[in-house]
């Protein structure tokens, strides 16, 4: 293995590169394998039964008192569908461009028109 990988080719480095993850993957399989061995050997010395071992392991853990008195977690709310464009209901007499769906908070133009008399019914497209 070369230490200094700034005059390899880019493809000797890729080839590099794929030895060192199979290196890695084969370390990670030997590492695994080892450590499920000492389980093992650690159950049935202790004369526990691999299926009992197994089972517990898939189990809930049951909640500790200091978790059951800990306050509630806020949920996230689940994800609405969107809801597709409304059409205006309301256009702007001195400015036909600036219009009002008739929800959320009234524009300032909608405001002003109702301060001065106005209603909602003279502005309705």
């Amino acid at each position: 293995m070369s230490d200094n990988y700034s005059s390899l080719s880019l493809d000797k480095l890729r080839k590099e590169k794929a030895k060192i993850e199979k290196a890695i993957s084969l370390k990670e399989a030997k590492d695994k394998k080892e450590a499920m061995a000492k389980v093992v050997a650690i159950a049935r010395d202790s004369g526990i039964d691999l299926a009992d071992l197994v089972a517990s392991s898939t189990r809930k853990p049951r909640a500790s008192s200091a978790a059951a008195k800990a306050p509630a977690v806020r949920r996230k709310k689940k994800a609405t569908a969107k809801r597709g464009k409304v059409a205006p209901k309301y256009r702007n007499p001195a400015d036909a461009e600036q219009t009002w769906t008739g929800r959320g908070k009234q524009p300032v133009w909608v405001r002003e028109h109702l301060e001065n008399g106005g209603t909602l019914d003279s502005i309705t497209i």
